[in-house]
């Protein structure tokens, strides 16, 4: 007498017409396009086509074709290297204390969970809320003996207004506490989901093991989110680089004090709205661009951003 066997799962699939197959297909790339489809059209409508018009701005002068004279003469300009400089301290001092502090905070919320961990988010987003010219001018008034809460340290300091607080190489002091103060939080939040969604067998594991909360945070959890510490340092990069309007709205408060073309935005704006060169603006904001683009590139590389489970274990 025979047996009746039901073939495996595996079996049946493998038997399955290929036509069946094949209907699976363009199924899966209809859904695909329609989650990527509305950012496609926002890359090149937003992204792709006003960097092409500045690159054709950047050759075209007046309707004719003027070479690369825009570029020649950005790169010539003696304020270029001060807006850069400037830019490049900002960031070596600002990118490591915000993502310190981000990390830090996010790890000692997951490590120690309880009551007071959502009132801590709550706290650490606020300074958040407030940015751009607003968060400029809060803290234009925190440097002001007049006006600031903190007028005693600050007369004890023998600052007797912001143009004192301003002055030398104090500027860039000022905005990397404003950038911790405005950026932190909101990292922070996305940081602390991130490690919440862990496994937890393998946070177990690492107990289990005899792991130190050290260990654990350096060899576990510090991998598994790589991914988002990437994306906060390219997106800070890309801020931090660009930054234009803290500076802006400071020197409002310490005339004489900070450059309006302190950073190469401020640079780039002066070339569009005072000397009205749109074509050395649009050669300075493309050479931001490619700056951010590289910069982008390194840590995606680097980190292994976009690297998967299956392309890990090969």
């Amino acid at each position: 007498m025979k047996t009746l066997t039901t073939p495996r799962p595996s079996a049946v699939a493998a038997s399955a017409p290929a036509t069946t197959r094949r209907r699976r297909r363009p199924a899966r790339t209809g859904a695909v396009w329609i989650l990527v489809g509305p950012y496609t059209v926002f890359l090149v409508v937003f992204g792709l086509a006003p960097a092409g018009y500045a690159l054709w701005t950047s050759f075209v002068d007046n309707g004719s074709f003027s070479g690369g004279h825009a570029w020649a003469t950005v790169f010539e300009d003696y304020r270029l290297g001060d807006a850069a400089a400037n830019v490049a301290t900002y960031l070596l001092l600002w990118l490591p204390i915000l993502l310190l502090t981000v990390l830090s905070l996010a790890f000692t919320l997951h490590a120690r969970p309880g009551r007071t961990t959502s009132a801590l988010q709550l706290v650490y987003y606020l300074p958040g809320a407030v940015t751009g010219s607003a968060a400029a001018l809060l803290w234009l008034f925190m440097v002001s003996p007049d006006s600031s809460p903190f007028s005693p340290l600050l007369k004890l300091m023998d600052i007797q207004s912001a143009t004192d607080a301003l002055s030398g190489g104090s500027v860039i002091a000022v905005l990397t506490v404003m950038g911790v103060a405005v950026h932190a939080g909101g990292w922070i939040v996305v940081l602390y989901g991130a490690l919440n969604a862990l496994p937890r067998d393998v946070l177990e594991a690492a107990q289990v093991d005899g792991a130190s909360a050290w260990r654990t945070m350096w060899h576990v959890k510090l991998p598994m989110v790589r991914t988002y510490v990437a994306f906060v340092l390219i997106s800070s990069f890309a801020s931090g680089s660009q930054v234009f309007v803290e500076p802006t709205v400071l020197s409002t408060g310490a005339p004489g004090q900070i450059s309006p073309t302190w950073s190469v935005n401020q640079l780039a704006y002066t070339y569009a709205t005072q000397d009205g060169d749109f074509g050395k603006a649009a050669a300075l904001s493309l050479a931001m661009l490619a700056v951010g683009v590289l910069a982008a590139w390194i840590v995606i590389t680097r980190t292994r951003m976009y690297a998967t489970d299956s392309s890990d274990s090969r």
